[in-house]
C-alpha cells in the first residue's frame, strides 16, 4: 500500500501499533494452524524439519520487519525482503522433491557448520581460549554429531542445491518472482553500484565541478508499502506450502487483515495507488513487487 508515514510527527501512533499487532498476531496464528493440520510422517522427518523451519523463518522475518517501522525504507527493508525472497524460492524448489532436496539442504548446512568449526578450532589452537569459546566449539560439534558425525560430513563450498538460484526459481515456477524481487533487492543486499549510486550519491550543483556526484546519507521516512510487501511474500509462502502439502487454513490471512487495517487507517490508500504493483515506477524501488 502506498503511503509515506512520518512516524515521529504522526499523532495516531497507537493506530499504527494496532495494525502491527494485528498483522503479527494473525501471521503466527496462520503458522500454528498450518503446522497443527500438517500430518506428521516420521518416515519423512527431515521434510518436516526443513519445511517447518523455513516456514517459521518466513513468519519471523515478516514479523520482525513489521515491528520495526524505522527500517521501512529503501535502504534497510530490502535486506529483510531479499532474505524473504530467498526463503520463498528455496521452499518452493524443495517442495518439488521434498525428500531428496530436504536432505541436500541439511547436508549442505552441516558441511558449512563443520567448516566453521574447523576454522574456529584452528584459530583457538594458536592461543589460550576463553572457557566460553571452548564451550561454543564443543556445543557446535555436538550439534553436528547429533545429526551426522563430523567425519562423515562433506564440506561443499558451492551452491547447496547444485544449481543457481535462478535455475531453482525457474524449476519451481517462480521465475518472475526471481526477476522482479530477488534480483532487484539483491542490489541493496550486496551494496552494488545500482543501489549505492541512487541512494548514497547526489549531484553537485556547481557547474564548475562538472556535476560530479558527492556522497550523501539520506533521511528516509518509513514507508508502509514495505510492511505490505513483507505480508505479501509471507502469504505467497503460505500458499506454496498449502499447495504442496494440501493444508487448508480457515483463518483470514494476515495479508487480508493488514490490508483491511491499512484501508481503515488511511481511506485514500486504494484510490491513490491500487497498490504499487500496478503503478508506473516513479522511483527505482517502486517496481519491486
Amino acid at each position: 500500500m502506498v503511503a509515506i508515514l512520518a512516524m515521529a510527527d504522526d499523532p495516531d501512533i497507537d493506530s499504527v501499533r494496532h495494525i502491527i499487532e494485528r498483522f503479527v498476531g494473525r501471521a503466527r496464528e496462520e503458522f500454528d494452524d498450518r503446522i497443527t493440520h500438517w500430518p506428521t510422517n516420521l518416515a519423512q522427518q527431515q521434510v518436516h524439519e526443513v519445511i517447518g523451519a523455513l516456514l517459521a523463518r518466513q513468519v519471523t522475518l515478516a514479523s520482525e520487519l513489521a515491528t520495526s517501522p524505522g527500517i521501512w525504507n529503501d535502504q534497510v527493508a530490502p535486506l529483510v525482503l531479499r532474505a524473504m525472497a530467498d526463503v520463498y524460492i528455496t521452499l518452493a524448489w524443495i517442495t518439488k522433491n521434498p525428500v531428496d532436496r530436504s536432505r541436500m539442504f541439511i547436508h549442505f548446512g552441516l558441511g558449512q557448520a563443520k567448516l566453521q568449526l574447523e576454522h574456529r578450532t584452528a584459530e583457538l589452537a594458536t592461543r589460550d581460549p576463553e572457557p566460553r569459546e571452548q564451550e561454543y566449539v564443543q556445543s557446535l560439534e555436538a550439534w553436528i554429531n547429533r545429526q551426522r558425525f563430523t567425519f562423515l560430513t562433506d564440506v561443499n563450498v558451492g551452491s547447496w542445491s547444485g544449481i543457481s538460484t535462478r535455475q531453482m526459481a525457474e524449476q519451481a515456477g517462480c521465475l518472475d518472482f526471481y526477476n522482479y524481487v530477488y534480483t532487484p533487492f539483491s542490489a541493496c543486499a550486496h551494496s552494488t553500484w545500482q543501489h549505492v549510486a541512487i541512494y548514497n550519491l547526489k549531484e553537485c550543483r556547481n557547474p564548475l565541478h562538472r556535476f560530479h556526484s558527492v556522497p550523501v546519507i539520506p533521511e528516509l521516512a518509513p514507508d508502509l508499502h514495505y510492511l505490505y510487501l513483507g505480508a505479501k511474500y509471507l502469504q505467497k509462502t503460505f500458499a506454496t506450502f498449502d499447495s504442496a502439502f494440501g493444508t487448508i487454513s480457515t483463518l483470514q490471512s494476515a495479508l487480508d487483515v493488514l490490508c483491511q487495517e491499512l484501508q481503515a487507517f488511511e481511506p485514500t490508500t486504494s484510490a491513490q495507488s491500487q497498490t504499487k504493483d500496478e503503478q508506473s515506477p516513479t522511483e527505482p524501488s517502486r517496481h519491486l513487487t
